[in-house]
């Protein structure tokens, strides 16, 4: 018996994928590791949490370990990640003021 991926599974992978792909200047001005990008599953707890709450993360990162441009950048990318189309939620992990501006925009 061999395993396969659900078709919507594959579908929101190729559209992560590309997600990622299309911020990658953004991304990589986040400072953020890689393992945050991984999956979305991963970049959400980031966002929920300001670290990999449910995930491994061997170098514990925080968001409070960014500089105020990698913080920009990240705003910048949640922005983009809500654009993309991607279910609206409090992203903790920003400044309160970032999540007003954001819930304005995005927010049912």
């Amino acid at each position: 018996m061999t395993y396969r991926k659900s078709p919507q599974k594959a579908a929101a992978r190729r559209e992560w994928d590309r997600f990622v792909s299309s911020n990658q200047p953004v991304i990589a001005s986040t400072g953020l590791p890689d393992s945050i990008f991984s999956s979305i599953d991963h970049f959400d707890n980031f966002l929920s949490h300001g670290c990999l709450d449910h995930h491994l993360d061997p170098r514990s990162f925080r968001v409070e370990a960014l500089n105020s441009t990698q913080y920009d950048a990240l705003v910048t990318l949640t922005e983009s990640y809500f654009a993309a189309g991607y279910e609206w939620f409090t992203p903790v992990a920003l400044r309160a003021a970032d999540q007003e501006n954001l819930a304005k925009r995005f927010a049912g």
